[in-house]
């Protein structure tokens, strides 16, 4: 079968190579549409912690199911199905808590195992939710974000009544802002110097949509940053209200810093949360993304083949959508 294969000297190339064998425990899945995200570009340009090089990216995909091991009981041969990527062990400390996404051994898919830019892929029969195929290859392939916007807003410790902005009008911000709505937000706002992104916002039901300058002496109860630069997060820890939360959730370079005045937080008693990846929301999202779907349409860009990955990630680079997908011949 052919594959998309990122090395470690970060080159991107199609390759040929074995299809995958299927245990006992796993299905294979033929994808139909896979997003790319910020993730992949780290991959691509600087590296990503656990990343397993050479790599086959591609971690938001649905698709169907084309073979299916003799251990697994849910699926058979045909379903339409979005795919957790998280592979994780179940048996360390953070899986018996229930914080699998913190899973000491995790091997997530298109990361630290073999990902869906492929013509096959094989995951873990219980990492394969069906999915009603009247959602759609694009907005089934948003399944796994929606999960970590429903995570994030789930660390927020509740968003019902409180006055909420969202920095980052991409995918994971868009998301957060609808996932927040949905939830009883008292008022959303979301920050981006994209117009275009904003426009979709709005487009979307998000009618407070303002660039950054345009929120100087607003304060608000939960800040979600979801835009992965120091100066979003810096905004957000201006802009968060006395006994507020941050919500960092925007994936930064390993590198990177931001001053924070602690005599602040203390006299404001803020608090300051991560969010990272999508926790145990994956069935959420995939009722959720029923209740969004028109919304999840309008963030998606017109799809690249998957054999022109290339391309497609300077497309999303360059900001030309919201969410670049790729399609499968």
């Amino acid at each position: 079968m052919r594959a998309i294969q990122i090395t470690s000297g970060h080159k991107i190339s199609v390759i040929e190579c074995t299809k995958p064998t299927v245990g006992s425990d796993e299905v294979l899945v033929k994808p139909s549409c896979c997003g790319i995200c910020g993730t992949d570009l780290h991959i691509l340009h600087h590296g990503f912690v656990g990343t397993n090089y050479p790599c086959t990216p591609g971690h938001e995909f649905a698709g169907r199911v084309v073979e299916v091991g003799r251990d697994v009981k849910h699926l058979k041969e045909g379903d339409y199905v979005a795919v957790d990527p998280n592979v994780v062990c179940s048996t360390c400390r953070w899986c018996k808590e229930g914080r699998p996404n913190l899973c000491i051994h995790l091997t997530p898919i298109g990361v630290g195992r073999l990902g869906a830019a492929a013509e096959y892929v094989a995951v873990p029969g219980k990492n394969a939710l069906k999915v009603k195929e009247s959602v759609g290859d694009g907005p089934a392939a948003l399944i796994e974000p929606l999960a970590c916007a429903l995570h994030a807003v789930e660390s927020s410790r509740g968003v019902a009544g409180r006055n909420v902005l969202v920095i980052g009008g991409g995918t994971m911000g868009l998301l957060i802002a609808l996932s927040a709505k949905a939830q009883g937000a008292g008022a959303i706002a979301i920050s981006d110097p994209s117009t275009a992104k904003l426009e979709i916002a709005r487009t979307a039901g998000i009618a407070d949509a303002r660039t950054p300058d345009q929120f100087a002496g607003s304060y608000f109860d939960v800040v979600f940053e979801a835009a992965g630069v120091p100066r979003a997060l810096a905004q957000g820890i201006e802009l968060l209200e006395k006994i507020g939360t941050l919500v960092q959730v925007g994936v930064h370079d390993a590198d990177k810093t931001v001053p924070i005045n602690p005599f602040i937080l203390y006299e404001r008693e803020q608090t300051f949360v991560g969010s990272n990846s999508c926790a145990e929301m994956f069935p959420t999202a995939v009722d959720f993304i029923q209740d969004i779907k028109t919304q999840a349409d309008l963030m998606i860009g017109e799809p690249f083949s998957v054999w022109d990955f290339e391309a497609a990630v300077e497309s999303m680079s360059k900001g030309h959508s919201i969410k670049t997908q790729l399609r499968f011949d």
